[in-house]
């Protein structure tokens, strides 16, 4: 199998250019295999897994779909050479080498050199979602019932169509709506990222009449900073602390279920 592999980064302050890895893409003749921060395993694209340092979540995805595009098409050499002579863009093209392991397919080599070159910049993450994860797993839940992950909602405001993502649902009686949210970056990308779940909660409590959330966190990550921001976060949302010893039962408390012994 002949072929090239690209690696994509993002460089949110130009003057520092301070690149992070956001994607790889694997292109050999017809087939091309990519992994970006976020995406799904369909290809869509999560806005709100992506890198807080990453501005702008439709320009990302914009940025997504043209990469993809053009390895389908088999110009992303000849794009990446007029990308280099424009000045100030904060997403990067660049060409690492051919494919070297011959057994796999592109898709398999993407997301190994995803795990290597790009999530390995996001730790944070799946350290968090592990301890979402065993909290969830560890509720009873009914017969019939379950807990629906990565929830999409679309809706308009001011007539402009937008997808709202929660990471679960839980729907019995009352219907919950539940977001990680991860207390260690402090400063302004913490506020953001607080900010844009409660522009979440109030939009989909307008739309679509819900009025239980959740903000799933890590008490390990608390500093100043982010205690402040739980502070708002407890006027909007039921908290619960994951990394405490009875997080699934909290969680069952408030969700109306109770934990596995």
């Amino acid at each position: 199998m002949d072929g090239s592999w690209f690696l994509v980064k993002y460089i949110d302050d130009i003057f520092r250019n301070e690149p992070i890895n956001i994607g790889v893409v694997v292109s050999s003749g017809e087939e091309v295999g990519s992994h970006f921060l976020g995406q799904r395993p369909d290809g869509s694209i999560n806005g709100q897994r992506i890198n807080k340092r990453i501005s702008g979540v439709e320009t990302y995805k914009a940025w997504v779909r043209f990469i993809h595009k053009e390895a389908l098409r088999g110009t992303l050499d000849e794009r990446i050479a007029s990308l280099g002579r424009r000045v100030g863009d904060s997403y990067v093209i660049e060409r690492r080498g051919p494919i070297l392991d011959h057994g796999k397919s592109p898709q398999g080599i993407a997301d190994e050199l995803f795990t290597a070159l790009v999530s390995s910049e996001m730790t944070p993450a799946p350290q968090l979602d592990a301890l979402a994860e065993s909290a969830i797993k560890r509720l009873n839940l009914p017969p019939g019932q379950k807990i629906v992950r990565n929830v999409d909602y679309k809706v308009k405001v001011r007539d402009v169509p937008q997808l709202v993502t929660f990471d679960y649902k839980y729907a019995a009686e009352r219907t919950f709506l539940m977001d990680r949210v991860s207390f260690n970056r402090p400063g302004k990308p913490l506020a953001q990222s607080v900010n844009d779940l409660l522009y979440r909660i109030e939009v989909i409590e307008e739309h679509e009449g819900i009025h239980d959330f959740v903000a799933l966190y890590s008490g390990a990550d608390l500093s100043l900073q982010a205690d402040r921001q739980l502070r708002l976060l407890d006027k909007f949302a039921h908290t619960v602390d994951l990394s405490e010893e009875r997080a699934q039962e909290n969680l069952g408390e408030i969700l109306g279920v109770p934990a596995l012994a």
